[in-house]
């Protein structure tokens, strides 16, 4: 059986064929423009592009399944015809902070208690009050408020659905029932109607009619899965459960794990999400700015970014390098403080650019080691660490990550974790195998990275026990 995934990613589209042993072929993908807006998006654009992927691909192999995944947290709203009413709000809009913190003063615990989360501008419902506070013709509008997978998933059969996983990133769906809130809808004045259709995410939610075969080349009648939201497809493609840990490093840095039961221990410390898995919890431990870090400085050195690395590698961990708190976009988890407030400490005269690079790789790996200290101490063990993205990629982060982190550290044999995870759920939901679990352990694959020596383990720990202090002066 072959299953084509499709990642709506906010840079980028990508589809990709997988076989039921996990190989994966005919990858391709086409970047959105985001210079000019990058926190609102043209939903028609990501179905064009999905559209045009999709033509390309079924001329070279067949596909007997689709699934999808998709950037969370938008808001996207669709008319009764299935037209976006305007473009969609992506995660990294923070126009709504005022109705955010008037929802952290009114309902904080209600938030924690159910959802999982006390309100960050990322999140969906601050955009919706904002939305129909200011923009009340349009709220009035809006048919279904849809996730960039829901669209595209519309867009193929028809079906106006969503997932668990992107729900309970809107902060309207009941944690523990992955239902929407009708007391909070209703103390909000929100339509609970205008809300789509919760179904797990290895189920079938449609088939593609005629239309949607005409435009993608897909055949009229082909299962469309539910999927999930980015961050639970790329928990399941790294093989994230109670035992491992996934570390990414893309614009923004990301430690995902996954347990059981845990969310009031971790509720307003570290993000909770429904999980596309349902019998496991999703958390999510971040620093917003992570590779953007290492973007950021390397513009402002006016050096390539390949050079920054270069230079970062060419010294040593060691107690005399600067201490660097990469808050520039804001502290993340588990502050869930979004001002911004980077800092350096200890930084003289003898320090050059390289020592600037390499404490800037260390500064944001140390801020999610604390997610992973937090974790630990709550119970959820995470012996193993998978490395994603630049952390796998990029010699010089995967080595400090190695000396850094405690865990034994693997390195995917296919990187794109995304796109991976959809298709483990794609193959659970057409029955190949028997649970998502069964699905995860057929088809992902990874290989060991030799531990750190152990002068460089003992550097790295003691250089983290100087960063916390330098943290916790800010």
């Amino acid at each position: 059986m072959n299953i084509c995934a499709i990642d709506i990613g906010t840079s980028r589209i990508k589809t990709a064929v997988f076989t039921e042993e996990g190989k994966m072929s005919f990858l391709s993908g086409k970047r959105l423009p985001r210079a000019q807006s990058p926190d609102t998006q043209d939903a028609d654009v990501w179905y064009d592009s999905v559209a045009s992927l999709l033509q390309s691909l079924t001329e070279k192999t067949k596909v007997d399944a689709v699934v999808l995944t998709g950037n969370m947290h938008a808001l996207l709203g669709v008319d009764n015809k299935g037209n976006a009413v305007e473009k969609a709000l992506l995660w990294s809009d923070q126009s709504s902070q005022k109705e955010s913190d008037i929802l952290n003063k009114n309902y904080e615990k209600i938030l924690l208690r159910d959802f999982g989360n006390s309100s960050i501008p990322v999140f969906t419902l601050p955009k919706l009050l904002k939305m129909k506070a200011e923009r009340l013709e349009v709220y009035n509008k809006t048919q279904k408020f849809l996730q960039s997978k829901d669209f595209i998933l519309f867009r193929l059969t028809g079906n106006l659905v969503t997932d668990p996983s992107d729900a309970s990133g809107t902060l309207l769906m009941q944690y523990d029932s992955n239902t929407w809130s009708e007391d909070l809808c209703k103390e909000l004045a929100i339509d609970k109607e205008k809300l789509p259709q919760i179904l797990p995410s290895a189920s079938v939610c449609g088939y593609v009619t005629e239309k949607a075969a005409k435009e993608t080349g897909l055949l009229s009648g082909t299962p469309v899965i539910t999927g999930c939201g980015d961050l639970a497809s790329a928990a399941l493609g790294s093989g994230v459960n109670e035992e491992t840990f996934s570390l990414t490093l893309g614009t923004a840095g990301q430690l995902l794990a996954s347990g059981r039961n845990h969310s009031k221990d971790l509720a307003g410390k570290i993000f909770v999400f429904a999980h596309a898995d349902p019998a496991r919890e999703l958390y999510l431990g971040s620093i917003p700015s992570g590779g953007f870090t290492f973007e950021y400085l390397s513009a402002l050195h006016n050096i390539p970014i390949e050079d920054f690395f270069r230079k970062a590698a060419e010294v040593l961990l060691s107690e005399d390098l600067p201490i660097f708190l990469p808050y520039i976009l804001g502290k993340g988890a588990p502050y869930m403080d979004y001002e911004s407030n980077g800092a350096w400490f200890k930084l003289s005269a003898a320090h050059n650019i390289s020592h600037i690079c390499r404490s800037a790789v260390f500064g944001v790996l140390a801020s999610l080691h604390q997610n992973s200290v937090l974790l630990h101490n709550l119970g959820i063990q995470g012996n193993t660490l998978v490395l994603q993205a630049l952390a796998c990629r990029e010699q010089v982060v995967r080595d400090t990550a190695n000396a850094l982190f405690p865990q034994e550290k693997y390195l995917p044999e296919n990187s794109e974790a995304s796109l991976l995870g959809a298709a483990i759920l794609g193959f659970a939901a057409m029955n190949v195998y028997k649970s998502i679990p069964e699905s995860a352990a057929k088809l992902i694959k990874k290989t060991y990275l030799s531990p750190p020596l152990p002068r460089e383990k003992e550097t790295a720990e003691h250089l983290y026990k100087i960063w916390c202090l330098y943290r916790d002066m800010i």
